[in-house]
This record gives structure tokens, sequence and C-alpha cells, in this order.
């Protein structure tokens, strides 16, 4: 529970750097460290753990990461609020900007494509590709479900709750598809690798 707690409040404090810094390639940057951290310490993010396999049907234990990694990126991004009270108005502007003027097969496209990048990065652990794979799904506007939590909460109403299950629908599909066309690419490899190693001793045989 409290390592899921702390795995929400990294993303959030992630939040407070893309609300306080104007430049988007910098806030981008200094985002990765959010999910560096998380990474390094294995702490469990729902966003990064949906797509492991074997899933071995343990529903609950991905709700509760989901609940508490809730829980500590809106405690985070609300303390950012209660430090700085001018900032309701970003918070308030950036749920507008993903959820207000939005279509909901859109939001449900860029969950998708943004845990593509999130499960990639939390595959390889390769320090260069997380930073990469982070600062190209906050480039391209893909949402995250849990970086968009604190703003469905803190301006909650029933059409931004709807907007963020889709986008947490999104990352779902996009974390398991992805997942699966790795496994896939993984067995074609070791198929391909076999059947070449069996073609060599035939041939060997052939050669006596």
């Amino acid at each position: 529970m409290t390592q899921a707690i702390l795995a929400g409040f990294l993303i959030g404090i992630g939040d407070m750097i893309l609300m306080s810094v104007t430049n988007q390639f910098v806030a981008a940057f200094l985002f990765c460290v959010a999910l560096e951290c998380v990474i390094y310490f294995e702490l469990p993010l729902f966003t990064g753990m949906i797509g492991k396999l074997p899933w071995n049907r343990n529903w609950t234990g991905y709700l509760l990461a989901l609940l508490f990694n809730v829980v500590g990126a809106s405690f985070a991004v609300w303390l950012f609020t209660f430090l700085n009270p001018d900032s309701w108005y970003l918070v308030r502007s950036m749920a507008d900007a993903k959820f207000a003027n939005t279509t909901y097969l859109s939001l449900f496209v860029a969950g998708v494509l943004c845990n593509v990048l999130i499960h990639l990065a939390c595959s390889t652990k390769h320090t260069i590709i997380v930073a990469l794979c982070i600062m190209a799904f906050i480039l391209c506007g893909f949402e995250h479900s849990i970086a968009d939590a604190p703003y469905m909460i803190l301006t909650f109403n029933l059409k931004y709750a709807i907007c963020w299950l889709l986008v947490l629908l999104g990352n779902t599909v996009g974390a398991i598809c992805t997942e699966w066309m790795l496994v896939f690419a993984e067995a074609k490899d070791s198929y391909v690798e076999e059947n070449d190693d069996t073609t060599d001793d035939f041939n060997t045989i052939e050669g006596e």
C-alpha cells in the first residue's frame, strides 16, 4: 500500500512539474524523474504493471495499486495547491484541456498510445529509453491515467470521471497489446533460431 501511494505521489510530482515549467521540452524531460524513480525502486505503478505476464488473475492487486496510485498522485497535487493557492487555476485549466474539449474516442486512443510507450519503458528499464518514451508521450499529448487522476479528482464532475475511465481503459488495452506483441516477437525469434539450428545440424549430417 505504502509503495503504491509513493509511486502515485511521484507521478503527482511530475504533474507539478508540468504545471510549473513553461518550456514544454524541459517539463517533459523533468517529468522523467518520476518514472525513473518508480522503475529504479520497483514501485507498483498500475500503468507499468497491468500488461505484465503472467497475470495470474490478480485483479485485486491491480485494483489496489490503481486506488493507492490515484490517492498518492492526488495528494501530491493537492499539496501543490495548498502551498500555492493561486495554482488552483492551473489544475482547472489542465483538467479542462484534457477532458472538456475532446472526444471520448480520442481519449481512449491517447490512453492506448501512452501505455504502449510506458510499457516499453518499464520493460526495458534502460534509463535513456525510459526518458525518451516518457518525453514522447508527453510531447505527443498522450494521456496517462495516474497523471490525469488528480485533475479528475480535484475538479470532479461526471463527464471528467467518464473521460478518465476511458483513459484508464486505453492504458490497460495499450499495455496488454504491447506485452502480447513482445511475447509474439520473442516466440518468433526463438522459433527461427531453433529452425536455424536444425538446418545446420541437417547440413552437417549431409556433409558427413
